[in-house]
C-alpha cells in the first residue's frame, strides 16, 4: 500500500512542475530569452537545441526588446541587494557584454542611435 502511494505522490508532483522550456523567446542569431521564474535569463546556444547554451545575461532577466543587430536588457544580479544591471548585446560580434549601470546604458544607446525600449518580461 505504501509503495502506491508513493507513485501517487511523486506523479502528481511530477505534473506541477513547471516546465521552463515552454517560456522561451527566440531573440534571433541564435539568442534567446529562457525564462523560469526568478532564473530569467538570455543565453547564446551554438546549436539548434534550446535549453543549454553559454549565459548571456544572467539571472533574473526583468525587461529586454531586440532587434536583427541588437539585444537590451535589465536585470536583478542580486536577490538581496536588489543591484540592477543593464546589458548590450551585440548579436553581430557574438561577444560576452559587460553590466552597464543605468547612466552608461543611456549613453551607449544614444551613441549606437538604437530605437529599442525595454519591455517586461512575458
Amino acid at each position: 500500500m505504501n509503495k502506491i502511494l508513493l507513485v501517487a505522490v511523486a506523479l502528481s508532483l511530477q505534473s506541477c512542475l513547471y516546465d521552463h522550456t515552454d517560456n522561451i523567446e527566440e531573440l534571433g542569431s541564435n539568442y534567446y530569452y529562457m525564462g523560469d521564474g526568478r532564473e530569467s535569463q538570455i543565453l547564446l546556444s551554438r546549436n539548434e537545441k534550446r535549453g543549454g547554451g553559454q549565459t548571456i545575461v544572467p539571472e533574473e532577466v526583468t525587461h529586454y526588446d531586440f532587434n536583427s543587430e541588437y539585444i537590451i536588457a535589465r536585470s536583478i544580479q542580486d536577490r538581496y541587494s536588489k543591484e540592477i544591471k543593464f546589458w548590450i548585446i551585440d548579436k553581430r560580434q557574438g561577444t560576452q557584454p559587460l553590466p552597464l549601470d543605468s547612466i552608461e546604458f543611456n549613453k551607449e544607446l544614444e551613441k549606437l542611435n538604437l530605437d529599442l525600449k525595454l519591455q517586461p518580461r512575458k
